[in-house]
Formats: structure tokens, C-alpha cells, sequence
């Protein structure tokens, strides 16, 4: 547990995805590195571009050697799996929740500054596509 704390109210943003999930991946965090722990070479470059134009902006540029399992933990249960990350624009959380043989991935997104805004509608395909993508991995 890192203590990166998620805001109190509730999110300004969120989706989720479910996926079935196979048998071995017994915990939330297996579920989690299994979809997300390594992406595929076209998602590391787009990373790459994206981490140098928001560092241009002056945002946070997590390394991603093990794909988006480098970000700080919010919580972690057997059967739930919280990481997030807090910036000036946004702050927001990856959590996976396992139960009964499927995976739900929930992102939560809190607008810190109006470019928050800006930024989730640049990233917002991208993510929905990513996301389907790497849940595919659990089946």
C-alpha cells in the first residue's frame, strides 16, 4: 500500500469492463498483471508519445517496464486490486474486482483542473480499446 488516497466524492468520470476469467488467476492482482501487466509493443509506443507530449505540459510520466503494474497501489484484497495515480490535471484509479469466475476493470477519473477534461477526451478511445484489448488475455 502506497497511501495514495482516491478523492472522498464520487467520481467525475468512470467505465467498466468485464471479462470471463480463467480458473488460475485466483486473486484480483493475478487478473490485473495478466490484462495489464504487459502491453503490446504498440501500446508501449503510443505510451511513449503520450508520456513525451504531457511531460511537455508539466504531467507525471509513470514508466510503464511493467505496463500500467508500475502504478501506485490504492488497495489490494484477494478479490480486489486498486492503482492509481495523482496529477494536476486528474487523478484516477485502475481497480480490478474478481468474482465468480469474471473480472470487472473499473476506471475512475476526478478532474483536478479543467484540462482533466481536455485530456480524457484525447485518451478516451484509446483507453476504451486498450482496455477491451488486455481483457481479452483472461479468458
Amino acid at each position: 500500500m502506497t497511501g495514495l488516497k482516491r478523492p472522498l466524492r464520487p467520481p467525475d468520470w468512470s467505465d467498466m469492463h468485464t471479462a470471463p476469467l480463467r480458473a488460475e488467476l485466483t486473486t484480483a492482482r493475478a487478473a490485473y498483471e495478466a490484462a495489464l501487466g504487459q502491453m503490446p509493443p504498440w501500446v508501449q509506443g503510443a505510451m511513449k508519445v503520450r508520456n513525451w507530449v504531457v511531460g511537455r505540459f508539466g504531467l507525471r510520466t509513470p514508466t510503464m517496464g511493467k505496463g500500467m503494474a508500475d502504478l501506485p497501489i490504492v488497495s489490494e484484497t484477494p478479490e480486489a486490486y486498486e492503482l492509481g495515480l495523482i496529477d494536476r490535471h486528474l487523478t484516477f484509479t485502475l481497480e480490478t474486482i474478481r468474482e465468480r469466475g469474471t473480472a470487472r476493470l473499473i476506471t475512475r477519473i476526478w478532474f483536478n483542473h479543467w484540462t482533466g477534461w481536455v485530456y480524457l477526451a484525447v485518451v478516451l478511445i484509446p483507453h476504451k480499446i486498450i482496455v477491451k484489448l488486455s481483457l481479452r488475455r483472461l479468458a
